[in-house]
């Protein structure tokens, strides 16, 4: 996989965990307005990660980009903890260690095989 192509799964799995953000401000949210508002910027979230998503499908396998789909985990931590002051407990730092461990130890592999 190349560079850029792990660049832009990285950056189509950092925003991707936005549409859980606007989700979680909208359920906090008590105005039936701002709640269709923050719903609809989830949707719109998701329409950018599709198109990002089928353009980097277009240049990979789907195997090579679904790696990164577990990075997932560790924006929704970052997130919470900058956004809804969420406490960072040693289960998520272990969880976040072992999850870029993964995602290293199946770049590397797959470079060998290429």
């Amino acid at each position: 996989m190349r560079k850029k192509y792990i660049l832009l799964a990285i950056f189509i799995y950092t925003i991707f965990p936005f549409t859980s953000v606007f989700m979680k401000y909208a359920s906090m949210n008590n105005n039936l307005f701002m709640k269709f508002v923050l719903f609809s910027c989830s949707i719109v979230v998701l329409g950018i990660f599709s198109i990002l998503w089928q353009n980097l499908l277009k240049h990979t396998d789907l195997v090579k980009a679904y790696i990164f789909k577990s990075t997932t985990i560790i924006w929704n931590i970052i997130y919470g903890i900058i956004l809804f002051n969420e406490k960072l407990t040693i289960n998520m730092i272990i969880g976040m260690i072992l999850t870029t461990i993964g995602v290293i130890i199946s770049i590397l592999g797959d470079r060998k095989n290429d």
